[in-house]
């Protein structure tokens, strides 16, 4: 088969022409491989059905058909016996893949990884989708409407002719959405889920606690929604999830095969959880940073106190109940000024707790240094330029308090022995290096609208070094430091946090462009990105986000459709 970087590159990218020659095959994550057929289309009209070899498919088959109405404005039908058809077939295997193919990595959803493997033949009367089970069938329909993309009304919607075989290189492919800093609503969550989607992303990762706000109700705490999720937050609006906010987030997500994975940070960035009730105690009370907005300390539960492990318990077990996941999220990190042996102390308290609620943990890199074990799951995210924040000669130390200086130098020089020690614990990485995967980077090229470059000054952590496109996928992570991507790691996750982000317009600014990437990095097989191929199959995005009302970064190292 040929490799899916020669095809590529000899096919014209024309973003939504429906000239035959011009028709696009531009897909984000790139597959396995692809074979193009010369001049031969399929036509997608309304007298094409949707097929099904098997019940199970209905869903992913309804799925299809109202994505495409929205894509496209053509309702199909559903009949498994009409000769024009799009159809979904399960079988034992997706044959075109070597039997030696490897997915790397752990599921979100703790299955097989080979759920997602798929292929899709569109043939001049009849498309096709194979796979091992629905989830498979359902990555296969995300490239299907790729290839789709977004036809002019009234004008013919024409495929290529195409053979795709495809499985993902990482089993873990997701995205860190802070909702403490600025809230976002049920809706705006999932048009990120269908971003997630639509590049074959198969985890959202919502960070629901932090200083700034609580955003779950907890039923038997109310305060920390009553109180926790209105604190003064430099003027941004309240809210949380309710508990059926909740669910409908998972429900939404579970239908696009994406797996919700929630996080209530402890033992620090606990400042909402103390200030809805006082009487928790605090293992010791560590005021703000004053100079520096991107650090921010606060108390730490105390894991000697009852009535404080009691709410741990509590809070975790409501959280268990309404998450179906095997994983729940833990936080972990940046307790600056907490004694090590009391930070070890809660989280070797916290595990148990977990494992007796039946799930498993994911803790920030620095829980590495408890006694987390095979099964748990650490959140690598310190990279270099973190890490080296605070050195002497780093320009942001002058932003820091000089009496704060010593304690985060001391609190950051142990980040770079968090990957060793955790894989000598038998604890598989998730990879988020900040370096690459922290999407609230300003951007550092320019872009092609003039007035998008005040945004571009306002939005993004000034704290962090800008990051082009091209370089958040120029990068493997079987490169970074005590890394072997076959045994050590689950996937890749990106992250946004939202310290400078007050709106979900600004939210989109920073996920696009660069959100695909993440997708290409975890799914696609190449180690290294060939950027005017990849640069070419974003360029083609853009008139599918144009025609959705997504706000994206138009980058001036693209040329964008």
């Amino acid at each position: 088969m040929n490799k899916i970087l020669t095809a590529l590159i000899l096919v014209v990218f024309s973003g939504c022409s429906q000239v035959v020659q011009d028709i696009p095959v531009s897909v984000i994550p790139a597959p396995v491989s692809i074979n193009v057929s010369d001049g031969k289309t399929f036509e997608l009209t309304e007298k094409i059905t949707i097929g099904y070899s098997d019940p199970s498919l209905q869903t992913v088959a309804e799925r299809l058909s109202e994505d495409i109405r929205e894509q496209t404005g053509i309702a199909l039908d559903f009949n498994s016996k009409s000769s024009r058809m799009i159809l979904f077939e399960l079988a034992e295997s997706v044959s075109c893949l070597d039997a030696s193919f490897q997915t790397y990595g752990v599921s979100p959803k703790d299955g097989n990884p080979a759920d997602e493997r798929y292929s899709l033949q569109i043939m001049p009367k009849m498309i096709r989708i194979v796979a091992t089970a629905p989830e498979g069938i359902y990555r296969g329909a995300s490239t299907l409407r790729q290839l789709i993309g977004c036809p002019a009304t009234g004008a013919p919607v024409l495929l290529p002719t195409v053979e795709i075989c495809d499985a993902p290189r990482f089993a873990w492919r997701g995205l860190s959405l802070d909702v403490a800093r600025t809230f976002f609503k049920v809706e705006e969550v999932k048009k990120v889920i269908d971003m997630l989607a639509l590049y074959k992303m198969n985890l959202l990762h919502i960070h629901l606690s932090d200083n700034e706000a609580w955003r779950l109700e907890i039923k038997k705490y109310p305060k920390l929604t009553e109180t926790g999720a209105f604190l003064h937050n430099n003027g941004r609006a309240g809210g949380f999830f309710t508990q059926e906010d909740f669910a409908e987030i998972v429900r939404y997500a579970a239908e696009r095969f994406i797996t919700v994975l929630p996080e209530i940070d402890m033992p620090g960035h606990s400042a909402a959880a103390f200030a809805s009730y006082p009487e928790l105690k605090k293992a010791k009370p560590i005021e703000r940073f004053k100079n520096n907005p991107m650090v921010t300390g606060a108390p730490a539960y105390d894991a000697d106190d009852a009535f404080t492990m009691q709410f741990v318990e509590d809070v975790l077990t409501e959280l268990a109940h309404i998450t179906p996941g095997a994983f729940l999220h833990i936080g972990g990190d940046e307790t600056f000024g907490m004694p090590e042996e009391k930070y070890v102390q809660f989280i070797d308290k916290l595990r148990p707790i977990l494992f007796n609620l039946n799930k498993k943990m994911v803790g920030w890199q620095e829980t590495s240094r408890a006694s987390v074990g095979k099964g748990d799951v650490l959140q690598y995210w310190v990279g270099s330029a973190i890490a080296n924040m605070f050195n002497d000669d780093s320009p942001i130390v002058h932003m820091v308090d000089p009496e704060r200086l010593d304690l985060l130098k001391t609190a950051f020089s142990e980040t770079p022995h968090d990957p060793a020690r955790a894989l000598a614990k038998g604890t598989k990485l998730t990879v988020s290096v900040s370096d690459f995967l922290y999407l609230d980077s300003p951007y550092a090229e320019s872009s092609n609208d003039a007035e998008q470059e005040t945004m571009r000054t306002r939005v993004g952590q000034r704290g962090y070094p800008p990051l082009s496109v091209e370089k958040a996928v120029d990068w493997d992570p079987s490169i970074l430091p005590n890394i072997n991507p076959m045994n050590d790691i689950t996937g890749i996750e990106g992250a946004i946090w939202c310290e400078t982000i007050t709106n979900f317009s600004e939210l989109q600014f920073l996920l696009l462009p660069r959100l695909p990437g993440v997708a290409e990095k975890g799914w696609a097989q190449a180690v290294k990105v060939d950027w005017d191929n990849y640069r070419s199959r974003l360029a083609a995005q853009a008139p599918f986000w144009r025609k959705t009302g997504w706000n994206f970064y138009q980058s001036s190292l693209v040329d964008w459709k």
